[in-house]
């Protein structure tokens, strides 16, 4: 018997990620060598501190019932400390509370502040998770183009009033994922004030928050007034190369924070305990590894850029993540198309700007959870087919 899906969840589809999994499966199994710039996973392994922590975390009892909802107090403690000595921010229990990873708070944020009527407002390109949480919710969305042009910001001032009554949220995410940018003070000032003007809440995805480099990047709760308009997501994943252990935590506004609790209550329950007590240990004991691992980033996206310049590719100059935003020549036309080829062809994966939203088109989000020398190779090969792609696929036909 076959079960058709419901219309939510086949408009969300599949994400283009795992799609790229799956065809570089098939060629692991014919013996296929894949050289993997794609992935957002984190080749390290999480900090041997924090895992010796959880071992002892693990053989204590009260870590074996059902956690409280919204997080233990242990780890509030820890986020309420390192907020202070990193961002300056004071936070209260009330504006805390923790899930089992970043994505289930991003796709809940629709479902708790907007109904069928309502408007969310995304950025383009972006992290696929808004898209899937407002379809899921049933919302409108409404998206940003963030352009070069103006440093990959959303112009606030573009968005119709018409639009503007009807918008419940705004997501935003610095340093972001796919382009690297990174957001000023002045920028969150300014979304502070928007927020309180229209009555829209601000959602913050500071998912990659430690993966800075020149500069260190500001938190959204460091402008005045922001917990009155809007929450901060924090994930482990990338901080401390946690992605496996499925923790994040929110910070902010009272209301917005009571709402996602009452939202984990009701669906995905409360975090493994010996996963959130490793992770208040984390917060508060891991500062030096923090800065070994955005040294080993630093030398990567310079590598990067260094060999992009060499092949004659033009890239953005990353602020932090672990990614870099390319530009593809102006001959390529389908992104996907030259993505899936490349994979094919050359053995090199990447994910095509497009797959992030329509302005990304002619770009590709470049990773850099890879050994340097791996990257350098990964770079070489594609470039070599992109400056030649014309002729390559006349060879390949």
């Amino acid at each position: 018997m076959q079960f058709q899906p419901s219309e939510r969840i086949a408009e969300v589809g599949q994400k283009y990620l795992a799609i790229q999994q799956e065809q570089i499966k098939q060629l692991k199994r014919k013996g296929v060598s894949i050289i993997n710039l794609g992935r957002g996973n984190p080749d390290q392994p999480t900090f041997k501190p924090i895992v010796d922590q959880a071992k002892t975390e693990l053989n204590n009892p009260i870590n074996h019932g059902y956690p409280p909802y919204g997080g233990n107090q242990t780890l509030k403690t820890s986020i309420k400390s390192f907020y202070k000595q990193e961002y300056r921010v004071d936070l209260a229990d009330d504006e805390i509370t923790v899930f089992s990873g970043s994505t289930a708070a991003l796709t809940a944020l629709p479902m708790v502040l907007a109904n069928p009527e309502d408007i969310v407002l995304t950025p383009t390109p972006a992290f696929f998770a808004y898209h899937i949480g407002i379809t899921m919710s049933g919302a409108g969305e409404w998206q940003l183009p963030l352009l070069k042009e103006n440093n990959f910001l959303p112009d606030l001032d573009a968005i119709p009033e018409h639009i503007l009554k009807k918008s419940k949220l705004l997501f935003l995410n610095y340093p972001h994922n796919p382009t690297g940018a990174g957001a000023t003070t002045a920028f969150f000032n300014k979304a502070v004030q928007f927020g309180k003007k229209h009555h829209i809440a601000i959602i913050h995805d500071f998912a990659y928050a430690d993966i800075s480099f020149e500069q260190k990047v500001p938190s959204f709760l460091q402008s005045p007034g922001a917990k009155d308009t809007g929450i901060e997501i924090y994930t482990f994943s990338k901080t401390f190369n946690m992605a496996g252990w499925r923790c994040a935590f929110a910070v902010g506004n009272p209301s917005i924070i009571k709402l996602l609790k009452q939202y984990i209550q009701n669906s995905v329950g409360g975090t493994f305990g010996t996963v959130q007590n490793a992770g208040g240990f984390a917060l508060l004991h891991q500062k030096e590894q923090r800065q070994k691992l955005r040294s080993r980033y630093l030398t990567r996206r310079n590598a990067a850029l260094n060999a992009l310049k060499q092949c004659g590719m033009h890239a953005s100059k990353s602020s932090g993540t672990f990614f870099i935003w390319a530009k593809l020549p102006d001959n390529i036309y389908d992104d996907k198309a030259f993505a899936k080829e490349l994979l094919n062809y050359r053995h090199v994966a990447i994910v095509p700007g497009s797959a992030f939203g329509e302005t990304g088109k002619g770009y590709i989000r470049i990773s850099l959870v890879s050994p340097t020398q791996t990257i350098i190779a990964g770079i070489h090969l594609l470039a070599n087919f992109a400056n030649n792609y014309q002729e390559s696929r006349d060879l390949i036909d």
